[in-house]
């Protein structure tokens, strides 16, 4: 018999055998060659499988071989050379960190409100209403109390022939910014004052004397939230009457004092919200450093912030909640930045990227400084703003 030889062929791509197996079979030219093969033993079959196999084996090494040594070393140095999927570019700018804090989000300055006009409380406001400049605050007898802007509390009745004040100044202020008045405010009470007095009352359908009693209008720094009535309808008025805050949310932080460039008066933060919205906000004040009890049973050192919602209504549904607060930490300024994934270890120690100049990489090795938010300083190498280097995926 003569054995006949296969040719090499490439395996089925979902085997799991060789890349290229040899086929070799066996055949015969007559039936007594096929007697004299079906008499050889079962070990001489396994032999013969055996030198099948590492033969096999062999061809494909050589084949692996021959491929590898014929390849040109052109086109592995290309392969290496080959600009990355990913990039970025050398950037210039600070180094910076969010540093989160935790505060209380609530209406500020909670604080009852009244008037001492003698007689009974005939309306209150629903709890929520926001009272602005010139509107009722409650009623007494059936007639408004009205609300004004001013730092001064009413102490008097505004009437012809009291002394000058700036209590006259601040009626006069808020009687011009309603439309009654159209002088120039001082402290003087005059005449112009007694004209703007009467068509304010006939505005509200009081009685147009060009006096106001004492306890008709209330003073206050701006608009005002109602938290909740004091006093019900039906009783004495003369005293407190509302429960009122201020009419916008703040959010209350305390900070370390090393953050304090960090969080001046009108620096930007985000803070979130229970519900998981993050809304942009504004430090509208910045307290004067205090001491605060610490989990340790001791006392820290803490800077008290505040802060304002740059949109109110995304908070309308909140009344009293914690919030996170996120500020933005500078580390290290006008410093040139990579990203983290950019950096390659080398042996022996030390890094490295790898920039990418017309379509291929090179290796540069850097000098590294501080880390903070996957972005590293670069304070040594020769790496420049602008330059493109890979990062990984």
């Amino acid at each position: 018999m003569r054995p006949s030889f296969g040719i090499l062929r490439k395996r089925d791509p979902d085997a799991d055998d060789l890349d290229t197996v040899l086929a070799i079979g066996g055949g015969g030219d007559d039936g007594g060659d096929g007697d004299e093969e079906e008499q050889r033993s079962s070990s001489g079959r396994g032999r013969r499988g055996w030198i099948i196999a590492a033969t096999a084996f062999v061809v494909v090494a050589a084949v692996a071989a021959t491929i590898l040594l014929t390849r040109p070393p052109a086109e592995a140095d290309d392969e290496q050379k080959k600009p990355p999927a990913e990039t970025t570019e050398v950037a210039r700018g600070n180094l910076t960190e969010q540093v989160r804090v935790t505060g209380k989000l609530e209406f500020k300055n909670v604080r009852d409100l009244g008037s001492p006009l003698a007689g009974t409380v005939t309306g209150v406001p629903a709890p929520g209403t926001v009272v602005g400049r010139g509107y009722e605050l409650f009623r007494v007898d059936d007639t408004p109390v009205i609300l004004m802007f001013g730092v001064l509390p009413v102490w008097r009745e505004f009437a012809e022939g009291m002394a000058d004040g700036e209590d006259v100044r601040q009626l006069e202020a808020n009687l011009q910014a309603l439309g009654f008045f159209d002088g120039e405010p001082d402290d003087e009470f005059r005449w112009a004052t007694i004209e703007a007095i009467k068509e304010w009352q006939k505005a509200l359908g009081l009685e147009e004397t060009g006096r106001i009693e004492m306890g008709r209008i209330v003073f206050a720094p701006g608009e005002v939230r109602v938290q909740d009535a004091v006093a019900k309808v039906g009783s004495p008025a003369g005293g407190a009457v509302l429960k009122v805050s201020d009419s916008t949310k703040e959010a209350a932080v305390d900070i370390d004092p090393n953050l304090a460039a960090n969080a001046p008066v009108g620096a930007k933060v985000d803070v979130r919200l229970p519900d998981g919205t993050v809304a942009p906000g504004t430090v509208t004040a910045v307290g004067a450093p205090v001491e605060r009890d610490n989990d340790n049973g001791g006392k820290t050192l803490k800077l008290p912030i505040t802060i304002v919602l740059d949109d109110p209504t995304v908070a309308a549904a909140f009344d009293t909640v914690s919030v996170s607060v996120t500020l933005v930490h500078v580390i290290a300024e006008d410093v040139l930045l990579v990203p983290v994934t950019a950096l390659l270890a080398q042996p022996g120690g030390g890094s490295a990227v790898e920039r990418v100049v017309n379509k291929k990489t090179e290796l540069v090795m850097i000098e590294l400084g501080k880390f903070a938010d996957g972005m590293v300083e670069v304070v040594g190498g020769d790496l420049a703003e602008g330059d493109v280097v890979a990062v990984a995926r």
